[in-house]
């Protein structure tokens, strides 16, 4: 009897122990990831993030060799998205690609669907960059200036397309039209993408868009640049001035570019995701179409990220009332 117990328990263990690798392998850094691993964009295709997401995926499937899915899932300035993988299982196969509009839809909507500071965990910073006023390449509008004196003399009736409510582009178009005391009427689109597709068309005067997917087109020749937010020219479009030295002194704005991982997530896992990325982003290949597309490479430790998102969360709430920042 005695020698059936012990073969029933010996079984149960043993049963136990073979179960466990399955469980944990996510946690394991050297099995990591051990199917398809998805990097959710809180943005519509053809934006900066859209750019960026889809070259640090292709790399990261070479690397790993398996698979990185990119997918959009654009909406209520981020919100859908970040909801949505807020919600997710935390192993490290769901990941959050986003922007400024993170830390600031919280002082933005009554709802946003998650709490940027409880709800995940910084991965890594992919980019940063400033962003670029533009304009059809056939537009009267040839400078800054243009745009000024066309919005002072009929208020309200001129407007500029952004990347959504809370995007770093909204944010640089609010305040630029503080800085400069005028009143333009802001139209949020469901990304990028889709606002420098209409101003090419013709269908809107003016957008607010991120470096990466502008700078493309601006080379092109298929949209003006007239500005751009950071505090000097910036490398890749050197014949564009800055808001700040057109009169606008200390005048700057950068959108970043990052990965989050849902609250929970192993720290091994994340160890080993920033570790992965950080190497991908200083390689040169990586590194140069980061900056032709007219963004700066970041890279660092997920402390650095986080200790960057806190003190931009600090900063926010005064941002969004300074000026007036609201939801459309």
């Amino acid at each position: 009897m005695k020698s059936f117990i012990c073969s029933l328990m010996l079984g149960v263990v043993a049963a136990a122990i073979s179960g466990m690798p399955t469980r944990a392998a996510a946690q394991v850094p050297g099995t990591y990831p051990v199917k398809p691993v998805r990097i959710i964009c809180v943005t519509a295709p053809g934006g900066g993030l859209d750019i960026i997401g889809r070259l640090v995926a292709d790399r990261l499937t070479k690397t790993w060799g398996q698979t990185v899915i990119f997918e959009n899932r654009p909406g209520a300035g981020g919100n859908i998205a970040t909801e949505y993988v807020a919600k997710t299982a935390a192993d490290g196969y769901t990941l959050l690609e986003t922007t400024n509009n993170h830390n600031i839809n919280t002082f933005l909507f009554k709802n946003p669907g998650y709490d940027a500071r409880k709800d995940y965990v910084p991965v890594v910073q992919f980019t940063e960059a400033p962003s670029v006023l533009i304009t059809h390449a056939q537009s009267p509008f040839r400078s800054l200036k243009d745009v000024i004196n066309a919005a002072k003399s009929q208020p309200g009736k001129l407007s500029y397309g952004h990347a959504g409510s809370g995007q770093g582009t909204h944010i640089a178009g609010e305040m630029f039209k503080r800085a400069a005391n005028i009143d333009i009427t802001a139209i949020p689109y469901k990304g990028g993408g889709p606002a420098n597709i209409d101003v090419m068309a013709g269908q809107i005067p003016l957008a607010m868009g991120a470096s990466p997917a502008v700078t493309p087109l601006v080379k092109a020749g298929r949209v003006r640049a007239l500005a751009v937010t950071s505090e000097k020219r910036w490398p890749t479009l050197p014949d564009v001035p800055s808001v700040a030295e057109l009169g606008y002194d200390k005048f700057s704005h950068y959108t970043w570019i990052g990965i989050l991982a849902p609250a929970g997530t192993p720290p091994a896992i994340v160890s080993r995701l920033n570790k992965e990325i950080a190497t991908l982003l200083v390689a040169q290949d990586v590194r140069e179409r980061i900056v032709a597309t007219g963004a700066k490479p970041v890279g660092g430790s997920s402390t650095d990220f986080e200790a960057m998102l806190k003190t931009e969360y600090e900063t926010t709430k005064k941002l969004v009332v300074e000026i007036g920042l609201k939801a459309e």
